[in-house]
């Protein structure tokens, strides 16, 4: 009887033991919380100023080619050469266009003296009216023949129509070239442009453009003022905008189209308005997002938000999507999940720096 109390005892521990694991046969494990940073959404002043980055680029870069064709008889410039305004780059072979020239001189030069005669001999009524127009129209024609075989000979010299660099060359001396082929590409750098990118929420901040400054790490160029050029009125394929700002290229400057350039624009302040930490905010295709703590649940949500301007002091202004109050993630945005649990970190005093005590 003993020994049957004992062996019931046995398995009612067996069974107990058994039923604290899983069906799979493994102990359940626990949720994993993670520990977050969370800041508390607040009012602000909205920041006057943001940086974007850029690219140089030339005020103009230009294909030339002629008007006329024929064999090339000289290039004049290779590629990199700096060029003035109404220099020769290159010339076609003048001689058909010379004769051409020759002829229609001749032929205008026999035509006026007949028009001439006819002229006074029909203010004299001695020929009909309709006889002289014939004149007339014959002279009309070869005086047009004469002026576009001058045009011609004069369009057998290409030449620069601004001053600035030979950027490309398509062909070389000897080589017969067609009316509109293009000869070499020509680049305007007398003023260059920085080329950014803005948010649709960003365009108007941008339009009140008061003041802006361009550095080029690459060369050398600090808070170099630049003027607002242009603001896109149509979105690109990626969503953004593209806006234009120029500054005049003087000599001392080392900058070349390409260059990597970052524009800070000073705008119109405006009123108070919600702003989160930079490191906050997080982006998916077209449209941004924050994660929103939930301090009831201990969880995140994913909520989307329209920023307005991305400032300094690592802050962005926020236009909507939140609430004043609400507790935002402020670091590790990217790992974390729709519903997951975590769990904020406290701040360290101003006496534990670290939160090492």
């Amino acid at each position: 009887m003993k020994f049957k109390s004992i062996f019931l005892v046995m398995v009612s521990a067996t069974l107990a033991f058994t039923g604290c694991k899983s069906s799979t046969g493994e102990a359940p494990l626990a949720e994993t919380i993670k520990n977050v940073k969370v800041e508390t959404v607040s009012n602000g002043v909205v920041q006057n100023s943001m940086t974007l980055n850029g690219k140089i680029k030339e005020k103009s870069l230009t294909s030339l080619s002629f008007r006329v064709g024929g064999p090339l008889a000289s290039l004049k410039v290779k590629q990199g050469d700096f060029v003035r305004e109404g220099q020769v780059i290159a010339e076609i072979d003048k001689r058909d266009y010379q004769l051409q020239l020759e002829t229609s001189k001749a032929r205008l030069e026999q035509v006026e003296g007949e028009y001439s005669r006819y002229k006074q001999l029909v203010e004299q009524k001695k020929i009909p009216e309709n006889t002289f127009e014939k004149i007339k129209s014959g002279y009309l024609m070869a005086q047009t023949a004469f002026e576009n075989a001058q045009n011609q000979l004069r369009d057998t010299e290409l030449k620069a129509p601004f001053s600035g660099y030979i950027f490309e060359k398509f062909v070389e001396n000897y080589q017969t070239v067609g009316a509109g082929t293009p000869i070499v590409s020509i680049i305007d750098n007398s003023h260059l442009e920085v080329v950014v990118s803005v948010s649709e929420s960003q365009v108007n901040r941008v339009k009140n453009d008061k003041e802006s400054y361009v550095n080029i790490a690459n060369a050398g160029v600090n808070q170099l003022p630049v003027e607002l050029l242009s603001v896109g009125e149509k979105a690109k394929s990626d969503g953004l905008y593209e806006v234009k700002f120029s500054f005049v290229n003087k000599s001392d400057l080392q900058v070349a189209p390409g260059m990597t350039a970052e524009v800070t624009i000073n705008c119109q302040a405006e009123e108070n308005q919600l702003s989160v930490a930079q490191s906050a905010i997080f982006h998916e295709k077209t449209s941004t997002y924050v994660w929103i703590y939930n301090p009831s649940s201990g969880k995140v949500e994913k909520r989307e938000v329209k920023v307005t301007l991305d400032g300094t002091n690592g802050r962005i202004n926020v236009s909507s999507g939140l609430n004043n109050g609400e507790q935002v993630v402020t670091a590790g945005v990217h790992y974390l999940v729709e519903g997951q649990k975590v769990k904020p970190l406290k701040a360290p005093s101003v006496t534990n720096i670290g939160g090492l005590l």
